[in-house]
């Protein structure tokens, strides 16, 4: 069996997780955490995982930055779990480098779109979409806690062009212990649009109102609120092709019910003052219905608004940093 050199970049929730799990099944992985603290607390501590398995690995070597990765021999695959409003920035630096011929680039993180903006600058027949089914989230101390899991996880190309499944990724996956399964390019995007249309019921609904997932499902109006921006973002899904069967709005309100008594990323990104995955889920949603005549996403395009005001009030976004979508609309 081929022995994997893989690189994860970013170590938060989901690529600490991916990593403590490759570790333990033999994966030999390199790590780059832009924050410096974390890269150190890594190589110090390893990754520390707790909630479905206990876990603590320890990486090859975690670097502070993505020229370091690169002079590491025989990479084949390198995992980007960094939030998706950080890719523009790491494809900056990432398509300056000399990578191997054959390496393959798999987008593992939120949103519509992420292995598109990968492909744009890196050839796009060797790049991999992720639909991660799992999550957590990180202590200061680096404690990462796996909340929950929902397998299997997706992987698909990039493109149409590539016909060849990403067997030896999602195989890789399956055998450290997180199920997943490759699929094609068009299932891999009509998976990635669902999980969007997920995220965008709770996320920012979340995050503006300071409530728990479980604390939204439980309250009347605030559940009322999930459901109407599920159903806004099914009737887009349709409109670009993809149908996920008549009782989609209660299959996703019953995973909704699901969620646990626990805060979504995006609340933790406004409270510690970081940028947002905003524009790629909710504002997403309300950029490709505005495409249509009398399509209404108004409930998502008043969270993508909220969220939007609170990035400018917590300093990580200009105040002439608008998308346009909510200024036309």
């Amino acid at each position: 069996m081929q022995q994997h050199r893989v690189g994860i970049v970013g170590f938060g929730p989901v690529g600490s997780i991916l990593g403590a799990y490759l570790v333990r099944s033999g994966v030999t992985v390199f790590g780059v955490e832009l924050a410096d603290e974390r890269a150190e607390q890594v190589n110090r501590e390893g990754l520390h995982v707790r909630g479905f398995t206990e876990l603590e690995e320890k990486p090859e070597h975690c670097f502070s930055s993505i020229e370091e990765l690169c002079e590491v021999e025989d990479l084949s695959m390198i995992f980007v779990c960094v939030k998706t409003w950080a890719l523009p920035a790491f494809m900056k630096s990432f398509i300056a480098l000399d990578w191997p011929a054959s390496m393959r680039v798999v987008a593992a993180m939120n949103g519509i779109g992420p292995e598109d903006l990968i492909g744009e600058q890196y050839p796009k027949e060797r790049v991999c979409r992720g639909v991660i089914n799992y999550a957590g989230n990180q202590s200061p101390d680096g404690l990462t806690t796996m909340n929950w899991f929902h397998p299997p996880n997706l992987f698909g190309p990039a493109t149409e062009r590539t016909p060849e499944k990403m067997c030896e990724i999602a195989d890789l996956l399956t055998r450290a212990g997180l199920t997943s399964l490759s699929v094609d390019h068009y299932e891999m995007k009509k998976a990635a649009f669902y999980k969007t249309i997920l995220n965008s019921a709770l996320n920012a609904l979340c995050a503006a109102h300071g409530l728990t997932m479980a604390r939204a499902m439980h309250l009347r109006h605030t559940r009322r609120t999930a459901k109407v921006l599920l159903r806004e973002g099914l009737t887009v899904a349709g409109l670009v092709g993809y149908n996920y069967g008549e009782d989609a709005l209660d299959r996703c309100m019953e995973y909704l019910h699901g969620g646990g008594d626990h805060y979504p990323s995006m609340w933790f990104d406004i409270k510690e003052r970081r940028p947002t995955e905003i524009e790629y889920i909710n504002g997403k949603i309300v950029k490709i219905g505005s495409m249509f005549r009398g399509v209404d996403v108004s409930h998502n395009l008043y969270f993508t608004s909220a969220i939007v005001t609170q990035e400018i009030k917590n300093g990580t976004r200009h105040d002439e940093d608008i998308p346009e979508y909510l200024i036309e609309c």
